[in-house]
């Protein structure tokens, strides 16, 4: 999972597939912002 802060309210997206079990779907409104690391990427940026 990936999380932008887009100022927008956190909600989970993605394309319709019937390989989604929905059961597992459910789970994920879970998911709560205290269940994310925050990533510094700097040293993997090209030209930083």
């Amino acid at each position: 999972m990936i999380v932008a802060d887009n100022g927008s309210d956190m909600y989970i997206s993605g394309a319709p597939d019937s390989g989604w079990d929905n059961d597992d779907l459910h789970e994920l409104g879970g998911v709560t912002a205290r269940d994310f690391v925050v990533v510094n990427t700097d040293s993997v940026r090209p030209g930083n």
